[in-house]
């Protein structure tokens, strides 16, 4: 489990947004006010000329690469989010589908999927926040695969209904496996690097500006901060689409009607 997944395992919504964004807002300010202390006024007013147009240049190239990677991570979340719909959508044609055959094995596959969907909500959902798969959830699936194996066509109808059977089986086994490695992935410590260098670069850049009154330059600081680390609470948060304020709802799932 990575740092960042830690956090969000261990800290509620709240107290993640709140070690993300206040810290950093009271180090900007301490940083500031050391930093005013340590470098004489006039130094800033003769420096102004060449700081201004780098702090814009900085800003822009920063700027556009924090929304580079938020936008990445929000398609992320959303092609998760997407998947999760045609799993779910799977499963009930799955279930339709047993419709066509004869009983006892009708029966009998309609309570397979039944225990895999309430496994899926009850057990994998739980398990998903860890970024792992349910041991149960696993084993269900199987019951499923090896019932369908078991099945001996009658009629070139029904190994048409077994075909189209085996096409949703493996298509909604292909998103689940997507669904779970979504629940754990994230950005590589690489890109957070960047990202952090990026932010504290902005952030000390502007403690060169020749502001008088120290106290409308601290609050453009804790704001411009600010700003920042609520950007990467919403990528942390979207990074683990099953896990925090973003997490996506097993609803899908519980929507399929298997009566």
């Amino acid at each position: 489990m990575s740092l960042e997944q830690s956090l969000c395992f261990c800290l509620s919504t709240t107290e993640l947004l709140a070690l993300c964004v206040l810290p950093p807002m009271v180090l900007s300010l301490i940083g500031l006010h050391l930093f005013r202390r340590a470098v004489p006024f006039r130094f800033l007013k003769q420096s102004h000329d060449v700081t201004g147009p780098f702090f814009s240049t900085l800003g822009t190239v920063y700027g556009i690469f924090l929304a580079f990677v938020f936008t990445a991570t929000w398609q992320a979340y959303s092609t998760t989010s997407t998947n999760l719909v045609q799993e779910a959508r799977y499963l009930r044609d799955l279930y339709f589908v047993t419709k066509a055959f004869p009983q006892p094995t009708q029966g009998d596959l309609q309570q397979l999927l039944r225990n895999y969907r309430d496994s899926v909500v009850n057990d994998e959902w739980k398990c998903l926040e860890k970024g792992e798969a349910s041991p149960r959830t696993i084993q269900e699936l199987q019951k499923i695969g090896e019932a369908y194996l078991r099945i001996k066509p009658s009629n070139d109808q029904e190994k048409d209904f077994i075909r189209t059977s085996i096409s949703c089986l493996t298509s909604m086994n292909s998103l689940r496996a997507s669904r779970i490695d979504d629940s754990s992935s994230s950005l590589p410590p690489v890109l957070w690097l960047v990202i952090l260098v990026g932010a504290v670069a902005t952030v000390g850049l502007s403690y060169l500006f020749e502001a008088q009154n120290f106290w409308l330059q601290a609050i453009l600081t804790i704001v411009l901060t600010g700003v920042i680390c609520l950007t990467f609470y919403i990528i942390i948060d979207l990074d683990f689409p099953f896990l925090g304020g973003a997490m996506i709802s097993s609803e899908p799932f519980q929507s399929v009607e298997m009566n």
